[in-house]
């Protein structure tokens, strides 16, 4: 799933070349790593990646090897069960009569240990194959995150103990609440990664959100129009605004868990920088050209100069304390660090105040 705005990454992500096409965890972009990561499990000819229409041509240059027709483009968001249903029906049509076994990922998490991710996803699959469940990846916390969904552990399964039932969502805490998931060791964050056979993603669609489900089988007839675009938008357009851990997975029985062995992170919002560069003595997490005297547990991030002065601005941070500086070519932005998970509003803000061109 490679569809998000990134507004959280804002000014660096912007609509035309949202977060998913950044290189901000490394020399690749997210996208084009989380294609790498599966590719010891999946072909590039099995691997697709469903986005916006707008997207589609960037997408397709970034995913690598893929087939461009595996760069699946989506009418417009609305959300990940739409998303979800529309790849339900793709697979339908693509592998007409197989019940494919699916590995649904999005392209913004920062996993190192792709070995480990590798085993976990292949025992997944295992699971998946021989039960009618809906698997996710839980995470074990390292901290009272309030930023992420949380898993209550249920009981091992009888005849599998790597999975165990799914007792409860929950949804992101207040820090309270946070340190009790964290110290009671029954909670995992919800990493956003699932394994599922399709008929069992479109039976659990039929239970808990029918109105996806309805429209399942018409954006497969829709796939095989001669006008395919023009038809699917149609149908597409019909399915609720809803994500898929609302929309399906709280509200039936069979979801099963995998506790991830492997390490990771999701890079949601500027805050996710302090965990991944090196920060220094004082905390400073820094891209770029930088001076930070005085300050404490800052992160800026400064992109080069454009144009034909070859001289990069210099930003300076002076006894600052818990302090994010974004500088980019038409724009910088500053706020504290406990405010990064409210940059949509400020993109909300460039919206209503007309300043789309910033966007």
């Amino acid at each position: 799933m490679a569809g998000g705005a990134g507004e959280r990454f804002w000014p660096l992500s912007r609509q035309s070349y949202p977060k998913q096409l950044l290189r901000i965890a490394g020399s690749r972009s997210m996208l084009s790593a989380a294609v790498e990561r599966i590719q010891p499990l999946v072909a590039p000819a099995d691997t697709y990646v469903i986005t916006g229409r707008a997207l589609k041509p960037a997408i397709e240059q970034e995913a690598g090897n893929l087939p461009p027709e595996n760069v699946i483009a989506e009418p417009e968001g609305r959300n990940t069960s739409a998303c979800l249903a529309l790849a339900s029906a793709y697979l339908d049509y693509r592998y007409d009569g197989e019940d494919v076994v699916t590995v649904v990922m999005t392209a913004d998490h920062y996993i190192q240990d792709v070995h480990a991710f590798i085993r976990d996803c292949a025992a997944a699959i295992a699971h998946a194959s021989s039960h009618d469940a809906l698997v996710t990846f839980g995470i074990r916390p390292t901290r009272p995150e309030t930023g992420y969904g949380y898993i209550e552990l249920g009981e091992s399964s009888p005849d599998d103990q790597a999975v165990r039932s799914v007792a409860a969502f929950r949804e992101k805490p207040n820090p309270a609440t946070a340190n009790e998931f964290l110290e009671s060791g029954r909670f995992l964050w919800n990493s956003g990664i699932f394994v599922w056979r399709n008929s069992v993603l479109r039976e659990a669609f039929r239970q808990a959100l029918p109105a996806a489900h309805e429209q399942i089988d018409p954006m497969r007839r829709a796939l095989a129009a001669p006008n395919e675009q023009d038809a699917l938008a149609r149908v597409f357009l019909a399915m609720p605004r809803i994500s898929i851990d609302y929309g399906v997975l709280e509200k039936v029985s069979n979801v099963a868990v995998v506790t991830a062995s492997f390490d990771w992170d999701d890079i949601g919002n500027w805050g996710s920088l302090a965990r991944l560069l090196e920060p220094d003595a004082a905390g400073n997490a820094t891209f770029g050209n930088t001076l930070l005297p005085g300050s404490h547990n800052c992160i800026v991030y400064s992109t080069a100069a454009d144009g034909h002065d070859t001289r990069e601005p210099v930003v300076v941070g002076l006894n600052l304390k818990d302090t994010i500086i974004v500088r980019v070519r038409d724009a910088v932005l500053v706020l504290p660090a406990g405010s990064a998970q409210n940059v949509r509003d400020v993109v909300n803000l460039l919206r209503e105040k007309g300043m789309t061109e910033y966007l």
